[in-house]
Parts: structure tokens; sequence; C-alpha cells
């Protein structure tokens, strides 16, 4: 995962916000699949911004969170494979392959966080365009200022 970010030009205290908050997203890189019950995925099934049919549970459990950023929902399964040059539509579950998943990471990072965030120092800024409700984001920060003391 560090490597694919490098090799995108993430450095520095950017590349120490960007890990910190991929060890949140995939529990401390020990899941590379959401962890829910039926009734949590149910609540993505009304979500018409991820793309997922109306009132869809297989489209709600087929484009589930997976991979390091955890990309839910079938648009951004549908985007994050035209960017990686993966079919993720068909196969969903290549986005929680590492190689690939570390490429999705890099790609939500590019288009949905670093247009967005100024200063990567900002802990919470950068987390709002992860998780919008800021869960977890003292976990994130404490990764942040531990990647930021070793990289």
């Amino acid at each position: 995962l560090r490597t694919t970010a490098q090799r995108a030009g993430i450095v520095g205290t950017e590349l120490a916000q960007f890990m910190a908050q991929m060890k949140h997203e995939s529990a401390n890189f020990g899941s590379m699949k959401e962890i829910g019950s039926k009734k949590y995925f149910k609540k993505y099934a009304h979500k018409k911004s991820l793309g997922n049919a109306p009132h869809s549970v297989h489209d709600a459990n087929r484009y589930v969170g997976r991979g390091f950023i955890q990309l839910t929902g079938k648009y951004n399964y549908e985007m994050a494979g035209r960017a990686v040059g993966e079919d993720l539509i068909t196969h969903p579950e290549l986005a929680a392959d590492p190689a690939i998943a570390a490429k999705i990471a890099v790609w939500w990072w590019n288009t949905k966080v670093k247009k967005s965030v100024t200063d990567f120092n900002d802990t919470t800024a950068v987390t709002k365009k992860i998780n919008p409700g800021l869960k977890g984001l003292q976990d994130r920060h404490n990764n942040f200022l531990a990647y930021k003391d070793t990289l």
C-alpha cells in the first residue's frame, strides 16, 4: 500500500495521513471486507448516491465495503473499476485483493481527498472526506501521529 501510494506521489505528511486513514478503515489492516449484519447492510440499499438499485439489499450486500478504503456502493465500484482497469461490477470481490485495493485507495485519495484538503496535518478535514460522520477520529489522529513520527 505504501509503495503504491509513494509511486503515485503521495509523500511526507500526506503519506502519513493516507496510511493512518487506511489503517483505520481496514481495522488496523486486519479486514479487507466490511464487517456488519444484514440489518447493517440494509441501510445501504436505500442510498441512491451509492448507485445501488432502489431498495436492493442484493446490491448493498454485493457492493459492500472492501479494501483498504472500504469502497462501498455500486457507483463507487464502477468508478474505481474504470480507474484501475478492473471489472469490479462483475467481480466486486477483486476490491479486497491487496494489490487492487491499494490502487483503489490511491484513486479514492486522489479524487476525493487530495483535491479538497490543503493541510494534511488536519486529521478532521481529511477524515470528513472519507467518513463524513467522523467515526474513529481519535484513532485516525493517533495513527497519523505515529506514522508522522516514523515516515
